[in-house]
């Protein structure tokens, strides 16, 4: 169902965000994502020429190779359109990433790893993307009617029960997924 037609209004920017899952010939599995950020107008910037419009202003790439259990193993990024100079500056940083769990606490992890002065909030707003974007691509392998697939997957939270568990309506407590898959944690409706 789409949205309700519009009032009358004019475009001034966009963002495009583009993730990808694959599965890799040596067992990895990868997930490819590219940001892109577009004007409508001639944009201005301290340090270099206009850029114009319809060109990238920011425009980012990143790259995360990561194994069954969601564990980073390698991670590329690549800053080609930026507004200042330093920009580019903190690839590099984005190696420390290497070694750290997709799952509970992930966010977290990343913003005291490679936050504020030492990251890019643009390469960091992918990095949210695409460890949805990976569950994803591991999803893949779930059989919706067996457990442990989706455990596989899904990993279990430090109380032992599965992070999808009430994080959504479909995996709502009283839901028929969770009924069927985590009887455990089914919590019939109250009228």
């Amino acid at each position: 169902m789409p949205l309700s037609p519009p009032r009358s209004r004019s475009p001034v920017t966009a963002r495009a965000i583009r993730c990808e899952g694959f599965r890799r010939d040596d067992g990895l599995w990868e997930v490819e994502a590219r940001l892109a950020d577009t004007r409508n107008y001639e944009a201005p910037t301290p340090w270099r020429p206009t850029v114009p419009a319809g060109e990238p202003f920011h425009e980012m790439w990143l790259r995360l190779a990561f194994d069954d259990r969601r564990e980073i193993r390698e991670i590329e990024v690549a800053i080609d359109s930026h507004p200042f100079p330093e920009c580019p500056s903190v690839q590099p940083n984005f190696q420390r990433l290497v070694g750290l769990r997709m799952g509970a606490g992930f966010g977290k992890e990343v913003q005291a790893r490679v936050g504020g002065e030492e990251g890019c909030t643009h390469v960091l707003t992918l990095i949210t993307n695409m460890a949805t974007v990976a569950v994803q691509t591991l999803g893949s392998q779930i059989r919706w009617d067996d457990r442990a697939s989706a455990e596989r997957v899904y990993g279990l939270d430090k109380d032992g029960k599965p992070p999808v568990v009430g994080a959504c309506r479909g995996y709502g407590r009283s839901g028929d997924m969770v009924r069927r898959i985590y009887p455990e944690f089914y919590e019939p409706k109250k009228n």
